[in-house]
């Protein structure tokens, strides 16, 4: 079964609208990209950049939205997604991705008893209006969870998490690079137990940092347009999606043989000034794979 490529635009800031997004898309071959609410939309509002999507070739794969419902911000984050499934029904796309939160005490249980109870009748809605809510692993890519309380990086506590939920509407965003920042091993442990509940892909990659220091007491700059991360002590960089860690070959023939059919999007963590380049050396390296595994759209 084939998979389909689209590029995000998470790089992307209120003021640049969706001029750079189609371009760099449309450069590497693509013709679907994942919007983010309400960033992507904020310069030209929402019918100019669906008719500038329209004139450039573009569907939309997914709307994005910087949403927690776990934690602080569950108000804003339910408006956020009530929003972005009306976007979503209208525009044709068929994902809103999410994300978990974070609160001060990691507790696994409540927190998933919590996060279930406030997504279901979202997901509800979405089922209704032929939308999948998807929800995206995380680490702690901003210090916001020193607790490590975002359950989405734990593998198994996530899968329990769809269980709980349990609807046909609400699956994952299965984001191998961030699974490899949380020190989980994605091929052994977070895919056996979680292929089932995947319905989209982020692509990326990252390299870990060795501890050494430099003469500040730091580890030396990353490479030139490339993004640092850490997570709790270990240090990450985002990397040409062929070069780091993540062992993309494998992963997605892994994908192929479960039959996923779904979107496979890349987003490079880079500086705007290299996405195209980026995109486009990415986009050939993951349609050499899939052509390997016979999965290619």
């Amino acid at each position: 079964m084939a998979m389909t490529l689209a590029f995000s635009g998470t790089e992307y800031d209120d003021e640049d609208g969706v001029h750079q997004l189609t371009q760099v898309a449309s450069g590497a071959g693509m013709r679907h990209v994942e919007l983010w609410y309400p960033k992507n939309y904020a310069l030209h509002g929402v019918s100019s950049t669906r008719a500038r999507l329209a004139d450039a070739g573009m569907s939309v794969a997914c709307v994005s939205t910087p949403s927690t419902l776990y934690g602080s911000g569950r108000d804003r984050a339910r408006e956020l997604l009530y929003r972005a499934l009306q976007l979503a029904e209208e525009c044709g796309a068929g994902i809103v991705n999410t994300y978990f939160g974070h609160a001060d005490v990691a507790d696994d249980e409540e927190a998933a008893a919590e996060y279930a109870r406030l997504v279901t009748p979202i997901v509800r809605e979405a089922g209704e209006r032929g939308v999948t809510v998807t929800l995206e692993n995380e680490f702690d890519a901003f210090g916001w969870d020193p607790a490590g309380s975002d359950i989405t990086r734990r593998p198994a506590s996530l899968e329990r998490l769809c269980s709980r939920v349990n609807h046909p509407a609400f699956k994952l965003n299965f984001d191998a690079a961030n699974f490899h920042c949380a020190s989980v091993d994605v091929l052994t442990e977070a895919y056996p137990l979680l292929h089932e509940h995947i319905g989209y892909v982020h692509v990326k990659n990252v390299r870990t940092i060795p501890s050494a220091r430099g003469a500040q007491g730091e580890p030396a700059a990353p490479e030139p347009g490339w993004l640092r991360f850490t997570d709790h002590g270990k240090v990450f960089d985002t990397a040409p999606v062929d070069k780091g860690e993540v062992d993309w070959s494998r992963l997605l023939g892994a994908l192929a043989k479960q039959g996923y059919a779904g979107y496979l999007t890349l987003e490079p963590h880079c500086a705007k000034a290299r996405l195209a380049d980026e995109v486009a050396a990415a986009a050939r390296s993951v349609r050499a794979a899939l052509a390997e595994a016979g999965a290619l759209h």
